[in-house]
């Protein structure tokens, strides 16, 4: 199992494995809203990966079943194009993990919007 997953999400996923590991192995809700932020205000990060890559990836770093189902399910959601709603203090969280260098045609924040606009609308 490689520990490269593109955009970060390695990262994250780690991230998210030892905030768990914190709470008898139990993803906190904030620590999921963190995560429904960040797949609405940085999609470009997680579109490409395919979601049986993270959820091996979740598994390998010792996650529950309940916590790399729930994971699964919020990336495929999104990657399907579907909103999540993470609760209000959390909405614009974003990780800091920077993404890969874009391609073609993608903007280099990472949300489908150009820099001079995200300036001006978030």
């Amino acid at each position: 199992m490689s520990n490269d997953l593109p955009n970060g999400i390695s990262e994250i996923l780690q991230y998210l494995a030892q905030s768990a590991r914190g709470y008898d192995n139990h993803l906190k809700w904030n620590e999921v809203a963190k995560l429904k932020a960040d797949l609405m205000n940085v999609r470009a990060r997680w579109l490409g990966v395919s979601v049986s890559e993270i959820v091996d990836y979740c598994q390998m770093l010792g996650m529950r079943d309940e916590d790399v189902v729930e994971i699964a399910g919020l990336v495929k959601k999104a990657q399907e194009g579907r909103r999540l709603v993470p609760q209000k203090t959390y909405r614009g969280y974003r990780f800091s993990q920077p993404l890969d260098e874009p391609t073609t045609g993608s903007h280099a924040n990472g949300d489908g919007v150009s820099a001079c606009t995200s300036r001006w609308y978030g």
